[in-house]
């Protein structure tokens, strides 16, 4: 967590947000709970009820609300810097211009959606001098913050293996990756293991530090959410032509109106309307014959996978596998590290992890202890990690200490091309690719 003491009276970090959604919001808030530190003075959205929310929650001058990316650059700079929330596959190309106008940046991860991008946007960073910051959140969780710090002392020696899964929940999966605007490389510009799991990767890269993979080999499918999958005499969509919706999982009605889970409300957001207030509204938004969030999730032609595992080989020697699965029956991250000296292994939405080590002459040959960090990352979101990114944002921009888990681009880097490494191998049939 970002610790730092901020002793001088500054001026707040004043800040233009690129891209109102979801995770712009949830960074902004930071300028409504410490409007000393952060201050939100402009807005470039596309959706002009976006721009108008925004306006709205900012006081902001209506001078300084625009539609474009080349609206906002047309005019003298006005603000320190800019959070730029844009969907993947516009990253790059809203982070040039923007850079080059003499702006820093916290850029929403991935922060490039393949290699020629990502070489693109780190050769205008250099070029121009401009901070760019990537929201790899789960690094400033104060999980993987100790499990960092216990492998750098060296308890558990070497690292000979390290294992990460990500389970996806069958909400999220359907609402998201399904249905929603991540269901197609076309729509959000990249594949599930870029859109969703570069923060584990990039989780991978940091604790591996400095020992950087050698060649890496992937495989992954479509497994589930496919034609053959769907319940007999299942309709194309579930509010109108569907007489197996009521035993169906995967049941809009189910899930967005009776069952709402915490990404009810992307239906809704991603669809540039507002909440629905009653049921019947609901209903009538989903039946409509064109809204994919009312579309059988089995004949959605999605075309992204919903499991995929990795196997790494680093240049020491050490292996690493990640494995993604979409459609479990709950949402969880594990991790296990073994080193030479002993182990870690946990689960970072228990907010504990075991530390083992190798000790002969103990009762079962070896020594446990808990690490447990529920109360500082209670209630938290990512554990804590979106407030704490944009609080390290504005320590960077103000030259003051940093977390040691500061995501400079430069340090995003390496995470980010195991993933275009692994969509290689995928793409070649599981073929070994090296680094």
């Amino acid at each position: 967590m970002n610790t730092a003491v901020r002793t001088e009276a500054k001026p707040p970090l004043r800040v233009i947000v690129v891209g109102m959604g979801v995770r712009s919001m949830i960074y902004s808030r930071v300028a409504l709970t410490n409007p000393e530190l952060l201050e939100i003075v402009g807005v470039v959205d596309i959706n002009e009820r976006r721009r108008e929310y925004a306006q709205l929650t900012f006081g902001l001058d209506p001078a300084n609300c625009f539609a474009t990316v080349e609206e906002l650059v047309a005019v003298p700079k006005f603000a320190d810097a800019v959070i730029n929330g844009t969907m993947d596959k516009l990253h790059v190309r809203t982070s040039l211009p923007i850079l080059r106008h003499g702006y820093d940046m916290l850029l929403e991860k991935p922060f490039a959606i393949n290699e020629e991008e990502a070489a693109e946007l780190l050769t205008c960073a250099r070029e121009t001098g401009r901070t760019v910051m990537v929201c790899h959140v789960l690094r400033y969780a104060p999980y993987y913050q100790r499990l960092k710090q216990v492998v750098e002392s060296g308890e558990i020696g070497r690292i000979i293996n390290i294992r990460l899964s990500a389970q996806v929940s069958y909400f999220h999966e359907s609402v998201s990756f399904v249905r929603g605007k991540y269901a197609s490389a076309e729509l959000c510009g990249s594949g599930m293991l870029l859109t969703k799991c570069s923060h584990d990767l990039d989780l991978m890269a940091w604790i591996m530090g400095s020992n950087t993979p050698r060649r890496i080999s992937s495989v992954g499918s479509m497994f589930q959410f496919v034609p053959e999958n769907a319940p007999a005499n299942a309709g194309t969509r579930c509010l109108t032509d569907c007489p197996a919706e009521r035993d169906c999982p995967y049941s809009a009605r189910r899930l967005y109106i009776e069952s709402p889970q915490r990404w009810a409300d992307n239906v809704w957001h991603d669809s540039n309307m507002r909440r629905p207030e009653t049921d019947e509204e609901k209903e009538a938004f989903l039946s409509a014959p064109e809204n994919p969030y009312g579309a059988c999730a089995y004949r959605c032609k999605t075309d992204i996978v919903d499991h995929q595992s990795l196997l790494i080989e680093y240049q020491d020697g050490a292996t690493g596998t990640f494995s993604m699965t979409g459609g479990s029956s709950f949402s969880e991250r594990r991790i296990h590290v073994i080193g030479t000296k002993g182990e870690i292994y946990g689960t970072f939405e228990t907010g504990r992890f075991t530390i083992s080590t190798i000790v002969p002459e103990a009762p079962e040959g070896r020594l446990q202890h808990v690490v447990d960090v529920t109360e500082a990352q209670a209630n938290c979101h990512h554990g804590g990690g979106d407030r704490e990114v944009v609080l390290d944002f504005i320590a960077q921009m103000r030259g003051e200490p940093t977390s040691p888990g500061k995501t400079l681009l430069e340090d995003s880097v390496t995470g980010h091309r195991i993933v275009f490494l692994a969509e290689k191998s995928r793409l070649a049939n599981g073929a070994m690719q090296d680094w």
